[in-house]
């Protein structure tokens, strides 16, 4: 007797290597609703168009973000102001500091209507709330800079600050120092906007507003520093402008650079050039 046997046909097996998965991007860090101040400023550093993605967003949470968001921008404001004013004493520096907070906050407060009225009229569709979030987010991260420039900021006064020039280098330096840190504040929103595919033309307009204002507003409750040649006071009498004020200093730097500096004579020069 004969058995028949059935062979199975085998499935072919593809010669071809799979190719490995895609791991996933990693993710953006998120703000928690219930983030305290330090959480909220670690975000800041290291990813501030994740916070300004979930001001878009919206959401009950969003209330409680402002108050974070001016935390860290004042902090940042007043340990920078209060070094400024250290180059000369420890009392500078703790009127100093306050002062510098007030022309930080107290400029965005004169300047955010205006960029929520130029927001809307080029067709932004956001709340008051979330204009006021995302101009907060661009003050935080500028003091936060501030923050992290902090320890560059001395090493540098430490370099410059000798008698009887060291001053106008001191003050030109901090205008380039807190420039620097205003322009990354205005970056990361200008960023966080374009990623959106929202127009920024509005935002540049009120930036320029808003340093107009700012500079006024720093001449106004000055001097942080203080010119060695002057009294010491808390606020100085207004006169001329602040932009007059800018010009002569750096016509002072620059006449210290090519040997032409003199002291002045009268209080009424060095008034002219003390912030």
């Amino acid at each position: 007797m004969s058995t028949s046997v059935t062979e199975t046909p085998t499935p072919a097996v593809s010669t071809a290597s799979t190719p490995p998965p895609v791991p996933a991007p990693p993710s953006v860090p998120a703000l928690p609703p219930s983030a305290g101040i330090l959480r909220t400023a670690e975000i800041l550093l290291r990813n501030p168009s994740a916070v300004l993605a979930q001001v878009q967003a919206g959401g009950p949470e969003l209330r409680e973000l402002p108050l974070r968001l001016t935390v860290c921008a004042l902090a940042g404001f007043g340990i920078f102001g209060f070094l400024l004013g250290f180059t000369r004493s420890p009392l500078t520096g703790l009127t100093a500091a306050p002062k510098l907070m007030l022309v930080g906050l107290g400029s965005l407060a004169v300047c955010l209507p205006a960029l929520h009225v130029y927001g809307r009229l080029l067709g932004a569709r956001i709340s008051a709330l979330q204009a006021v979030c995302e101009a907060l987010v661009a003050l935080a991260t500028t003091g936060l800079t501030l923050l992290g420039l902090a320890p560059v900021w001395l090493a540098f006064a430490n370099t410059v600050n000798h008698p009887p020039t060291g001053y106008f280098h001191i003050m030109l330096g901090s205008l380039a120092f807190m420039g620097v840190a205003a322009l990354r504040g205005i970056w990361v929103l200008m960023k966080a906007l374009r990623a959106q595919s929202r127009t920024v033309i509005h935002l540049l307009a009120w930036t320029a507003l808003y340093g107009m204002v700012g500079i006024q507003m720093a001449w106004v409750v000055r001097p942080f520093v203080g010119n060695p040649g002057s009294a010491s006071v808390v606020i100085r009498p207004l006169e001329s402008s602040a932009f007059d004020a800018a010009a002569t200093l750096w016509r002072s730097n620059v006449d210290t650079f090519t040997g032409d500096w003199r002291p002045r004579s009268s209080d009424s020069d060095t008034q002219g050039e003390s912030w």
